[in-house]
C-alpha cells in the first residue's frame, strides 16, 4: 500500500537491513557471546545514527526465542527524565533497574522494598548533608549526590544493592540454565549531558555486577559536554581527563558504522515508497547513484536525517501532484534530481539554502554577491591557493568558500558543498537549460518544507513569473509580425519560464528578467554577443584595443544608445554594456532596462520591446564580425 511518509522509528529486528551493516551487528552479537562478565559496552555514535536499532537487533537475537541465552532489560532513560528535575530522574532509573531485575527473578516483594529503602534512605541522608554543606552556596542537587555516594557508599547502600542484585542474578541464571542479563540503557544522549554522566558515575558500581552486560547507547561528546561543569572546556591539555573518565565506566566503545553504511538501497527504496520515483526510474543506474551521491554530500549516511529528507520530498510530491498549473512542478528526471539536492541542502546547510533562495543562479555568484552578504574579502594567497583547487578555482566557488568560512560546519563541509553544487550545474547544462531558471522554479516547492524564519522583504509583492508570462506569447506574435521572412525562427526557448524568460529571433537570444526596485518594477531585456575568445589578459577593453577593434565597438554602441533614444520615457536611454568572462569566452551583453509602475503594464509595452529588438537584431551582425576579426587576430 502507497504510504506517504517513512517512520521515523527505530529499525526492529527482523526488518531489512538496508545499510549493509549485518557484518558489524554479527560481530558484535559474537563479541557479547563469547565475553566474561561484567562489562560495559558503549554504543556511540551522534543522535539518529542508529544507535536503537542496532539494540534492538542484539536484543532480538540474544535474548529472544528458545535459543536465547540472556535475559534482557531495557531502560529508556529519556523517558525517566520528562517533567522531572536530575535527581528525580536519577533515583527513578535506580530504581525501575531494581523493580525490572525483581520481577524478572520472581524476587519477594519485601525483599524489593528492602533494596529501594536502601537506595532512598541514602539519598535522604546525602540530600541532608548536601543542604547542609552547601550553606549559601547555589549547587546542583543531584551532582553533590554523587559526589556524596562516591564517598559514602557503604551507608546510601549502593554497595549493599549492588551484592543483592549480584546474588539474585546468579541464582536466576543458575536456574534458567542462562549465561547472565544484559542491560540495555537507551537514549542517555536525549536527557542533559550533565545528567547522563551523573547517572553514569552512580551506575559505574552497579556496572560491577557478575554475568552482567551493560549495553549503552551514548556518544562520547555527550560525556565531554556533560563533564564541562567539572573539567572545563575540552583542550589539548585537559582531553586526557575527559577520556579517563570515559574509559573508566566503559570497557568496549562501539562506534556505529555510519561511514560504513551503504545508503543506496535505502534511498533507492525509500523513494519508490513515497512514490518520488516510478519502478521504472528505479532500474536506472545511473540516476539512483546520483541520488545516493546527492545524499552524501549533504546528509551523509544517518539514518535520521536520511528520513526527514523522504518525508520533505513526499510533502513536496503530493504539492506537486496538486497543482493546476503542471508547468511549475516536476517534470522529469533532471527536475527530481534537483529537488532532492535543494531539500537535501535546506535540511544540511541551511545557510547555503538561503543564498540559493536570493540568488539561484550560483553559477553567477560573484564578488558583488559576496559583499551583499557582509562576506570576508580573501586575501591574494588564499585566491592563489584556491585557485589550484578544482573545487574553489572558479569567482563563485570563491563566494561559497567565503559563505563557508563563516560557519564552523559548513567550513568541514566546504569541498562536498562545492562538488554538490558542481554535480547540480552539470546536471543542468547537460540539458542545455539555465541555471537560474531551472533552480528558481525548482526552490519555490522546497520552500514549503524550510524552518528558516528569514524572509527577503521586497518593495512590491508580484509573481515574476507571472509578469513574464503575461506578455511573451503577445510579443512572439508581435516580432512574428514585423520579421515575417523569418517567423520560424522566432520562438521561446526552454519550456520554463519562473525568473526568466529567453526567445530566440533568428539567431540571437534575448532574455528577460525583472526585480523590484525603490517602487518599481525593473524588467530586464538582455541580448548575448558570443565568441571574443581567446582571453588574454582579463581586461576585454585591453584586449580590444590590441586586436584594432575598440573603434568599431564605441561606433555600435553609439547606435544602440540612437535606437534607445527613440523609444518611450520608461526605457533606460543608455545601454548597459557587460563583459563577464565565461566559459573561456568574453561576452559582450547589452541590457535595456523598462520601469514599470505595476506588473499589468507590461502589456502595454509589447509593441516598444518588438521595436527594439528588430533594431537590434540589424546592428548585431556588426558586432558577429568584430568577434571574428578579434578571434582571428589572437588565432
Amino acid at each position: 500500500m502507497q504510504k506517504s511518509s517513512i517512520t521515523d522509528l527505530p529499525k526492529k529486528a527482523n526488518q531489512k537491513d538496508v545499510f549493509g551493516i549485518t557484518p558489524f551487528e554479527q560481530g558484535l552479537i559474537q563479541f557479547i557471546q563469547n565475553s566474561n562478565t561484567p562489562i560495559t559496552i558503549a554504543l556511540q555514535g551522534e543522535w539518529g545514527s542508529g544507535k536503537t536499532s542496532l539494540m534492538n537487533s542484539l536484543k532480538n537475537n540474544l535474548c529472544e526465542g528458545e535459543q536465547a541465552v540472556f535475559f534482557d532489560i531495557w531502560l529508556n532513560t529519556w523517558e525517566y527524565s520528562l517533567m522531572k528535575d536530575a535527581q528525580s530522574t536519577l533515583m527513578g532509573i535506580i530504581s525501575d533497574l531494581i523493580k525490572k531485575v525483581s520481577r524478572l527473578a520472581e524476587v519477594d516483594e519485601k525483599q524489593t522494598s528492602k533494596m529501594l529503602k536502601k537506595i532512598w534512605g541514602g539519598v535522604k541522608t546525602a540530600g541532608k548533608v548536601v543542604a547542609k554543606n552547601a550553606a549559601d552556596k547555589v549547587v546542583d542537587g543531584a551532582g553533590n549526590l554523587i559526589d556524596y555516594f562516591d564517598a559514602n557508599e557503604s551507608h546510601a547502600g549502593i554497595g549493599e544493592v549492588r551484592d543483592e542484585l549480584e546474588n539474585i542474578i546468579a541464582q536466576l541464571i543458575q536456574k534458567k540454565n542462562k549465561k547472565g542479563v544484559i542491560f540495555f540503557i537507551d537514549d542517555l544522549d536525549r536527557i542533559d549531558p550533565p545528567v547522563a554522566v551523573e547517572l553514569l558515575e552512580l551506575l559505574k558500581n552497579i556496572f560491577t555486577i557478575e554475568n552482567a552486560v551493560f549495553v549503552l547507547a551514548i556518544d562520547y561528546d555527550v560525556v565531554v559536554k556533560g563533564l564541562e561543569p567539572k573539567f572545563g572546556k575540552l583542550t589539548a591539555q585537559n582531553e586526557r581527563e575527559f577520556r579517563s573518565f570515559f574509559d573508566k565506566i566503559i570497557q568496549v566503545p562501539f562506534a556505529m558504522p555510519v561511514s560504513n553504511y551503504s545508503i543506496k538501497e535505502f534511498v533507492k527504496d525509500s523513494l519508490i515508497q513515497i512514490n518520488y520515483i516510478s519502478q521504472d526510474q528505479a532500474q536506472k543506474e545511473g540516476l539512483i547513484n546520483d541520488f545516493s551521491e546527492i545524499a552524501s554530500f549533504t546528509l551523509g549516511t544517518n539514518p535520521r536525517a536520511l528520513k526527514r529528507l523522504m518525508n520533505s520530498l513526499s510533502l513536496i510530491n503530493y504539492i506537486n501532484n496538486a497543482k493546476s498549473e503542471q508547468e511549475d512542478g516536476l517534470k522529469d528526471d533532471l527536475d527530481l534530481l534537483l529537488n532532492f539536492a535543494l531539500v537535501s541542502i535546506q535540511i544540511a546547510y541551511p545557510a547555503v539554502y538561503r543564498l540559493l533562495s536570493k540568488h539561484p543562479g550560483f553559477d553567477k555568484w560573484d564578488n558583488k554577491t559576496a559583499l551583499s552578504l557582509n562576506l570576508k574579502e580573501l586575501d591574494a594567497h588564499s585566491i592563489e591557493k584556491l585557485n589550484t583547487m578544482v573545487e574553489f578555482d572558479e569567482e563563485w566557488e570563491q563566494v561559497l568558500y567565503r559563505l563557508c568560512e563563516t560557519d564552523f560546519y559548513l567550513k568541514k563541509r566546504a569541498i562536498y558543498i562545492s562538488r554538490l553544487l558542481n554535480k547540480m550545474r552539470d546536471l543542468i547544462t547537460e540539458k542545455e537549460e539555465n541555471v537560474e531558471d531551472v533552480i528558481s522554479a525548482i526552490i519555490s516547492l522546497s520552500s514549503v518544507t524550510g524552518i528558516d524564519n528569514e524572509t527577503e522583504v521586497t518593495e512590491i509583492n508580484y509573481h515574476r513569473g507571472g509578469l513574464l508570462k503575461n506578455f511573451r506569447w503577445q510579443l512572439i506574435e508581435k516580432l512574428k509580425q514585423k520579421l515575417p521572412e523569418h517567423k520560424e525562427n522566432i520562438y521561446q526557448v526552454g519550456s520554463r519560464v519562473v525568473t526568466n524568460l529567453k526567445i530566440n529571433v533568428i539567431k540571437d537570444h534575448f532574455v528577460f528578467s525583472s526585480f523590484p526596485h525603490q517602487g518599481s518594477i525593473l524588467l530586464l531585456i538582455d541580448l548575448y554577443q558570443w565568441g571574443f575568445t581567446p582571453i588574454i589578459s582579463k581586461n576585454f577593453d585591453a584586449d580590444a584595443e590590441k586586436a584594432g577593434i575598440n573603434q568599431d565597438l564605441q561606433n555600435i554602441y553609439q547606435k544602440i544608445e540612437t535606437v534607445l533614444a527613440n523609444l518611450p520615457e520608461n526605457f533606460s536611454k543608455k545601454p548597459e554594456i557587460h563583459v563577464p568572462r565565461w566559459d573561456g569566452n568574453y561576452v559582450v551583453q547589452v541590457r535595456n532596462i523598462l520601469r514599470l509602475k505595476k506588473p499589468e503594464e507590461v502589456t502595454e509595452y509589447v509593441d516598444n520591446m518588438a521595436d527594439y529588438i528588430v533594431e537590434m537584431i540589424k546592428i548585431w551582425p556588426e558586432m558577429e564580425v568584430l568577434a571574428k576579426k578579434y578571434h582571428e587576430f589572437y588565432q
